[in-house]
């Protein structure tokens, strides 16, 4: 069971969240003052890989694989546009 003194830090690196830590001891005394921790027990739903500018969290980019996927309807227009193409570059050949 979490006890509702311990906050959670976050770590930066190179601007990103690297990992996050649930603790109640004092981060400062912790690690090395070189290592940057952010408490972030008020802002749920940070997590590794988020961007941090100094002041705001944002959360990283959607993946490529994330990304919408055309519809069967978007494909099958797509191969209409194709096919006119290919019958026009035959009638001028």
């Amino acid at each position: 069971m979490v006890e509702m003194s311990m906050k959670m830090y976050a770590r930066i690196q190179d601007g990103l969240v690297a990992e996050l830590l649930r603790t109640d001891g004092d981060i400062t005394t912790m690690f090395h003052p070189a290592i940057v921790w952010i408490d972030v027990s008020s802002e749920p739903g940070i997590s590794d890989g988020w961007r941090f500018d100094g002041k705001t969290f944002t959360p990283p980019p959607p993946s490529p694989s994330a990304a919408a996927l055309p519809t069967i309807a978007d494909l099958q227009a797509r191969l209409v546009a194709i096919g006119a193409q290919l019958e026009a570059l035959t009638k001028s050949g």
